[in-house]
């Protein structure tokens, strides 16, 4: 790749200033319609250092309302964002509908500089590789357009450019030991680079590898990229082909059934359970501890029916632990703020910090159970779910080293309406049942058809599903501690 480019390329002023007036206030033109579009745009700068990624920026956001985008100038993470998943900080800094996000470096540059100083570099730079395809073919498919620079220069200029800055007082503080070392081993990282450019080069979101010799041939390049490739996409999206016709073809996981009983007879009475149930919490205690000791996240996932008992069995768990050590997540429908991003966004937003717990009191599955049911996202939408919820469930595993329990509580039909009467006739339960639950359970076969699919297509070996039969209350907080002691012993 790299070795087809020009690097002697070069323009005079009079090739450059022709067009580079009208693709200004073409691309100035674009982003009022990408904002009447809503369409998000994702714009990725990376490069050798000193190959004009700042400069580059600097003539894009000329031609912009800086009302409509944000700049993001990636650099080593933060503790917080070290103590989470690789992509999470990433995934917050994706663009709402209608703005634009400004990469000055991504996570190419964290990838490659976080992966390549470690201990079996090579098969970690291919989970990567997978993460960010990934991670960037959701964001294509939920209509963000995505278009990535990389700005290449030969090892002579780049040292030449590093002196210069070097010899100047007000730049020489640009110039560090890490990068002249990374300058070194230029010819080590330049065939590491390529290759992960060619994997990453997808039609979702292409690669346009530039030679950055000349600084007018660089801008000029990169302005008609970005003009062309919005232009063709606004046109696909006016002619109402952009997002449904990317979505034809929707690869779903194998369905791997998931055994469902409506019943449980439980072989301890109330009192005995809730002698179990202190033990259990002792130990939960202790477990969360070691996780927190050892920096292990940890993620509870509670889906079931209306009236199941999530929240008594939340209560339950989390009775004995530390307080400062977990948070439970209360999921209830989108905000209208929440709307303008990709639906997994306000999920991934609390993963817990590595030693964390997150107790998810309904979750991500919402796409694929009330959505789907009730209309609330597109065919489309739901059948494309099941995929990005496993791939982001195995990265978040496999990128924090954390686990995942996620429970299915499951009562029969008949239950149900016997703890909504109770609820309607007890004032101090009143609040817990809502007009919605009724309509929810007119719609009991739907459900139940949503469930065994979800239940099937989601159940990995690395976050597995967990049913737990919650006809009997106590049985099933029980169950459910146990399980959770099961699979953190199992983690540690």
């Amino acid at each position: 790749m790299f070795e087809k480019l020009d690097l002697k390329k070069t323009i005079d002023d009079e090739t450059f200033e022709k067009p580079i007036g009208d693709l200004k206030e073409r691309l100035s033109i674009l982003q009022r319609t990408l904002r009447d579009l809503n369409i998000p745009v994702i714009i990725v700068l990376e490069g050798w250092n000193a190959a004009g990624i700042t400069m580059s920026i600097h003539e894009i956001i000329q031609s912009l309302d800086p009302r409509g985008f944000n700049l993001h100038a990636i650099d080593n993470p933060s503790d917080e964002e070290e103590a989470r998943p690789f992509l999470w900080r990433f995934w917050l800094r994706t663009p709402s509908n209608g703005r634009i996000s400004i990469f000055a470096r991504s996570w190419y540059s964290r990838a490659l500089a976080e992966k390549l100083s470690g201990i079996g570099w090579k098969k970690s730079m291919k989970d990567e590789i997978t993460s960010i395809n990934n991670f960037e073919r959701q964001l294509a498919d939920n209509g963000t357009i995505i278009i990535k620079f990389f700005l290449h220069i030969s090892k002579d200029d780049q040292n030449m450019r590093l002196l210069v800055r070097e010899r100047n007082p007000l730049t020489a503080w640009l110039v560090t030991p890490k990068i002249w070392n990374f300058h070194h081993h230029y010819e080590t990282y330049l065939p590491v680079i390529e290759e992960f450019i060619e994997n990453t080069d997808t039609a979702y979101a292409p690669w346009h590898v530039i030679d950055a010799t000349d600084r007018k041939y660089t801008i000029l390049k990169i302005y008609t990229a970005l003009v062309k490739t919005l232009e063709k996409k606004i046109a696909e999206t006016q002619a109402g082909q952009s997002r449904k016709s990317k979505t034809k073809s929707i690869a779903k996981p194998q369905k791997t059934p998931v055994h469902r009983r409506t019943s449980s007879e439980s072989p301890h009475s109330k009192e005995e359970c809730q002698d179990l149930l202190n033990n259990l919490q002792i130990e939960m205690l202790e477990l969360h501890y070691l996780l927190f000791k050892r920096k292990i996240p940890f993620i509870i996932a509670y889906e079931g029916w209306d009236a199941a008992g999530k929240g008594g069995n939340i209560m339950r768990v989390a009775r004995y632990m530390n307080p400062l050590g977990y948070d439970v997540i209360p999921v209830a429908a989108p905000t209208q703020n929440e709307k303008q991003y990709h639906y997994l966004r306000r999920f991934i937003k609390h993963f817990p910090s590595a030693g964390h717990i997150a107790i998810y009191d309904r979750s991500w599955y919402g796409r694929v159970l009330v959505e789907r049911v009730e209309g609330f996202c597109s065919e489309n939408e739901w059948q494309r779910a099941y995929q990005e919820i496993n791939e982001m469930e195995q990265d978040y595993v496999e990128s924090s080293g954390g686990g995942m329990v996620k429970f299915w509580l499951e009562i029969d039909k008949d239950e149900q309406l016997k703890r909504f009467k109770q609820r309607q006739d007890d004032p101090l339960k009143q609040y817990k049942i809502t007009k919605e639950d009724w309509r929810n359970r007119e719609k009991w076969d739907q459900y139940d058809s949503a469930v065994d699919e979800m239940l099937a297509r989601t159940n990995t070996p690395y976050a597995p599903w967990v049913v737990i039969e919650s006809d009997d209350k106590w049985y099933a907080r029980v169950k459910a501690l146990k399980t959770v002691i099961k699979n953190i012993e199992k983690l540690l």
